[in-house]
């Protein structure tokens, strides 16, 4: 498969503004990844005959990148048009993804269709994804989400198993789905642990054979503890794969965890303690069919003594994912 960030590495200046190369891994589509060298900025061009129908398509902007249509004497020209050049590698991803959903189409209103499904996907990441740096809340939710998977790491789960089912980078409600079996992890170092719910999709077990909730409690401490980005190191040496260490990468782009900002993140805990807890019919929760339709996005906390009862070993979670 064609990687875009490749070919746009091999764009140098020729004395032409711009460079604009066809994308020969995908030769039943007139497809391009161009370079305008005045201004650095990268896009990706999708050129389809006067005889596709083109949707209603008014020129846009998402989060440094801006989408428009060319009419020319033949064709028209879909350009996605990176505007901020600080986005690149996540720019990067989004193009990927496009030729990764266009690579077998034969039709070009089959690969239009698909690009712009792509790009309604991928606007809503952008609207998500803070690139301004992870806040305090969201540096503990993702240290959260990467103790579980140094964990399945450390049991001998898969590490591809591990990367599909995490679904965080996706801002799926539950942090991670292996098949039928939901997984959400929370993470504090409160002083008196509780276990904050940030929505009333969470816990709901809709379409779920079986649905469990992790917590890990730690304190903060000076030295000799871990932090978010010794997580990360932890995990990277422990995936040998290329592709998947590209993908767990790529995952925590997604999340909003960039390497220029690593600095912030060295904050220290040290581990007290982890719960699993079973997520049954009587569990304390609030699940979207027992609110009124015109309340939604409710945050809500649970005592821990109020389920204790819900508590199982960590080890008898492992065999069901």
């Amino acid at each position: 498969m064609v990687n875009i960030k490749t070919i746009w590495d091999s764009h140098k200046p020729k004395g032409d503004n711009f460079i604009r190369t066809k994308i020969e891994d995908i030769p039943h589509l007139n497809c391009y990844a161009g370079t305008n060298h005045i201004t650095g900025q990268h896009l990706f061009i999708l050129s389809v005959s006067k005889t596709v129908e083109i949707p209603e398509l008014k020129n846009y902007r998402f989060r440094g990148v801006e989408i428009f249509l060319i009419e020319t004497k033949n064709s028209f020209e879909l350009n996605i048009y990176l505007l901020d050049n600080d986005l690149k590698d996540i720019f990067s991803l989004f193009i990927q993804n496009v030729l990764e959903d266009i690579f077998d189409c034969i039709a070009e209103n089959e690969a239009l269709t698909k690009t712009l499904n792509a790009v309604a996907k991928w606007k809503k990441l952008f609207d998500k994804i803070n690139f301004n740096g992870l806040n305090s809340e969201q540096q503990k939710g993702l240290i959260g989400e990467l103790l579980f998977i140094n964990y399945l790491l450390d049991n001998g789960k898969f590490t591809a198993i591990i990367l599909n089912a995490w679904t965080s980078a996706n801002f799926e409600d539950k942090d991670f789905l292996f098949g039928c079996v939901g997984v959400e992890v929370k993470f504090t170092s409160a002083k008196t642990p509780k276990v904050t719910i940030s929505s009333e999709r969470q816990l709901d077990t809709q379409n779920l054979n079986e649905m469990f909730l992790l917590l890990y409690t730690a304190e903060e401490v000076k030295e000799n503890g871990f932090s978010l980005n010794s997580l990360i190191a932890q995990i990277r040496v422990k995936i040998t794969n290329t592709d998947e260490l590209k993908l767990f990468n790529e995952n925590l782009m997604l999340i909003g965890y960039f390497e220029d900002d690593k600095s912030h993140y060295g904050k220290m805990y040290s581990l007290k303690r982890q719960y699993a807890f079973e997520i049954r019919e009587d569990f304390p929760k609030i699940i979207k069919s027992q609110i009124p339709l015109s309340i939604y996005d409710v945050k809500y906390s649970i005592e821990l003594s109020a389920i204790e009862n819900f508590i199982v070993s960590i080890e008898t979670l492992f065999p069901k994912i």
